[in-house]
């Protein structure tokens, strides 16, 4: 998890640990939003990075840029709890353009973890 920062770390987080997302969270660890690799495709495409400083630019003023692209519905973060069935967490990630589901807990919204597509695969064939 990423408690709001310059976006520079946030690419070199995902750069070398080799992680397509990381949740971005308040000081209460409570999920805000997801800074993904599509953000970062959204941001090039547009050349937003060209016109500004990434040592100054927070988290949250690079998702604003590219907000409109990569929302579902409305909404950018794609969340389940840690007592949903597997089945319906199968059905969500089934959902065009959803990728991962942030964990949260019930009420506060805290993070607990991601789970991907690939997560779930790896898990049913024992991989």
């Amino acid at each position: 998890m990423l408690h709001l920062t310059t976006d520079i770390s946030s690419l070199e987080v995902s750069r070398t640990a080799d992680v397509s997302s990381i949740p971005i969270v308040d000081e209460n660890d409570s999920l805000l939003d997801v800074y993904s690799r599509s953000d970062i495709t959204a941001l090039a495409k547009d050349k937003a990075y060209a016109q500004i400083r990434l040592d100054e630019m927070s988290i949250h003023q690079a998702l604003q840029l590219c907000q409109d692209a990569n929302s579902i519905n409305g909404q950018r973060c794609q969340m389940c709890l840690r007592s949903d069935t597997l089945h319906k967490v199968m059905e969500r990630l089934a959902s065009p353009g959803v990728r991962r589901l942030v964990i949260v807990e019930a009420g506060s919204k805290r993070v607990e973890g991601i789970i991907s597509l690939s997560d779930v695969f790896r898990f049913l064939l024992g991989v």
